[in-house]
């Protein structure tokens, strides 16, 4: 888990929600594993309808739950930049009293890029030139980022997110 430092904000795994716990801890679950355990979904018997309500994101006090996986750039796309601000807002709303935790399944991907727009845009902590400007910043902080089809979209989308 890495902790941006003089913040409340942490980058991690799936695994390493075992070290939070829920009265210091907000949470950012940027994996479509832990959204369809908040529905009982999966993949094969009981698929989830994609014009559900909560198909995409679900906020439940201090958790929000994003249906996104490895590879699948088109729900970034379909849920738009409205997804990021909810995003943002949420995190906005719990850094003040809680630690936050914005964790995917291997901590590479979305969630430092989830990060690295909350630095960016609302902590400004990182440029807000461009996304290319910030990640130069950020990967200073976080080596491992690697972004993939979310950093693509979000470089596209950089002026729409606040």
């Amino acid at each position: 888990m890495f902790n941006f430092p003089g913040s409340n904000l942490y980058i991690g795994t799936m695994a390493e929600l075992l070290v939070t716990n829920e009265t210091e801890w907000a949470f950012v679950h940027a994996t479509q594993t832990f959204h369809y355990q908040y529905f009982g979904w999966d993949n094969k018997l009981k698929k989830p309808n994609k014009y559900h309500s909560y198909y995409i994101v679900y906020e439940h006090n201090n958790h929000i739950s994003l249906n996104w996986i490895f590879g699948d750039a088109f729900l970034y796309t379909w849920s738009g930049p409205d997804t990021f601000i909810k995003i943002l807002d949420f995190i906005d709303k719990w850094i003040q009293e809680k630690k936050i935790f914005i964790h995917s399944d291997k901590g590479k991907s979305r969630a430092p890029t989830i990060a690295l727009l909350y630095l960016a845009k609302r902590a400004k902590r990182l440029s807000n030139e461009s996304f290319n400007r910030a990640y130069d910043e950020f990967i200073n902080y976080y080596p491992e980022y690697f972004p993939g089809g979310i950093g693509e979209y979000v470089g596209k989308k950089w002026y729409e997110i606040y």
